[in-house]
């Protein structure tokens, strides 16, 4: 009996460090802290869209001494372009083109009486934004600004004479995707597209387009 019982504790003795090593592998462990990842390249790619906007408190300068300013109108247009995304920095290169009617007419008693009005705009621009959201982009955007400025005399003479203008533009934006590949956009822009001489006018004036402009429209990217 006696050996009965020895055998027994011997056996629980030799079974214990076993056992105890199996709890300690058994013991649970910590859930790991899951971080969010920047997204990645939801805005790259290509992408083609229209746009409406309006001018406002423009200004047809010249030297001639009239008064061609506070030029207003709406126009409508094309753009494209394509954005490159690392990590929230959203680097990008656009272009559009617009026909409108920004216009402003000058009369007096002498008399004299012109009008300017220009009939397109476009721009070549880069884009530097931030990806607030994943679908949310803010930007900033800047570049050559070009469009074709028509002045129009009707007195003392009957003559009109275009002009295409090289320029620059610089603005902000801000553009929501609420599809995976189309995308809302607003967007402020002042441009101002220099001057250049009008010989066929009375006095031969130099006349140039500074404009704000605020436009809407909608992309689709690829």
């Amino acid at each position: 009996m006696k050996k009965i019982v020895w055998a027994a504790a011997a056996a629980a003795m030799l079974a214990t460090p076993a056992y105890s090593a199996d709890l300690v592998r058994r013991q649970p462990v910590a859930d790991t802290v899951f971080v969010p990842a920047a997204p990645a390249g939801v805005w790259t790619g290509f992408y083609l869209g229209a746009h409406l906007g309006a001018g406002f408190s423009s200004n047809f300068r010249n030297n001639a001494g009239y008064a061609l300013g506070s030029a207003s109108g709406f126009f409508g247009g094309l753009q494209g372009g394509y954005d490159y995304q690392i990590n929230r920095v959203v680097l990008g290169l656009a272009g559009d083109i617009s026909y409108g009617s920004i216009s402003r007419r000058f009369v007096s008693a002498a008399p004299f009486d012109v009008r300017a009005t220009e009939n397109w705009q476009g721009s070549i621009r880069g884009r530097l934004g931030y990806a607030v959201q994943d679908n949310l982009l803010i930007y900033a955007t800047g570049g050559l600004a070009l469009g074709t400025v028509n002045a129009r005399e009707l007195a003392p003479g009957l003559v009109s004479q275009s002009r295409t203008l090289t320029g620059w533009t610089l603005g902000a934006g801000g553009e929501y995707k609420f599809t995976p590949n189309w995308s809302a956009l607003l967007e402020y822009r002042y441009t101002d597209l220099g001057r250049a001489t009008y010989v066929n006018l009375t006095g031969a004036p130099r006349i140039g387009l500074s404009s704000h402009t605020i436009r809407t429209g909608i992309n689709y990217r690829f």
